[in-house]
């Protein structure tokens, strides 16, 4: 069965507003596609926001599932590896659904907007005031989605500004990106082992390791992972702190 679809791009999401600095919130849908149009992530709630069947899985062509959007993607795939990610509106199943594209690592991510009712502004003004003392801290704050852990994720969907400072980007460069954006060649490859261990077991883990500015620059940074739990006990996100310090000095 196909999902009939007309798309129309609603904006670019740049500069990105305050109150809506996540690229994707719990209830979400995630899609994360190759730069082939080869599916190798699709979760849960976005088969739910779908009303596809679970047959969906990693290794279908979205053109063959959901040629509409393939050809969004198609089109303004450039914009949002450019501008960061953008909106776009698609009929899906009989209802408007607006739809998130943003790029990865390895090809583009997909996000299905979940519908929310509105919250009471007492609740608002509570999360703005989470959302400014994460701007205001001076730790780099990063947070990535759950899963999944191998590439092209985790999916970056929150830095805070002391991270834009500390590596040097943008925002809108560096969300739906995987933290592997900041290693390079001297970065130390048992460090990254042990991080994706933690991860594959949902443990907290520190490391110090050495990571990589935009404009090629080295800083040691030590950083603490932690998984993040919704109200149900399912792990949503990876919460990353990240202070810079000091080189491990060499033993004699």
């Amino acid at each position: 069965m196909m999902l009939a679809a007309a798309a129309t791009v609603v904006a670019p999401r740049c500069p990105w507003d305050s109150r809506d600095d996540f690229l994707l919130l719990p209830g979400d849908g995630l899609i994360l596609v190759d730069g082939d149009g080869v599916i190798t992530y699709f979760d849960h709630r976005a088969r739910l926001l779908m009303a596809r069947e679970p047959r969906c899985r990693s290794g279908d062509s979205l053109d063959l599932i959901w040629p509409e959007l393939a050809a969004a993607i198609e089109e303004h795939s450039d914009a949002a590896s450019h501008l960061g990610p953008l909106d776009t509106r698609l009929t899906c199943g009989g209802q408007r659904r607006t739809v998130r594209l943003f790029r990865t690592d390895s090809g583009v991510g997909i996000v299905l907007l979940a519908d929310r009712p509105a919250a009471p502004e007492a609740s608002q003004e509570h999360l703005r005031m989470h959302e400014r003392i994460l701007q205001h801290i001076r730790d780099a704050v990063i947070v990535t989605t759950a899963e999944p852990v191998d590439p092209p994720g985790p999916v970056i969907v929150y830095a805070n500004n002391a991270a834009l400072r500390q590596t040097g980007y943008r925002l809108e460069e560096i969300l739906g990106r995987s933290p592997r954006l900041f290693q390079g060649p001297a970065t130390d490859p048992a460090a990254l082992r042990s991080f994706h261990a933690a991860l594959r077991h949902w443990q907290p883990v520190r490391q110090r390791v050495l990571n990589y500015r935009k404009d090629g620059s080295i800083f040691w940074v030590e950083i603490d992972i932690a998984p993040l739990e919704d109200s149900d006990g399912w792990y949503t996100y990876w919460v990353s702190v990240q202070r810079e310090c000091e080189a491990p000095r060499r033993s004699a």
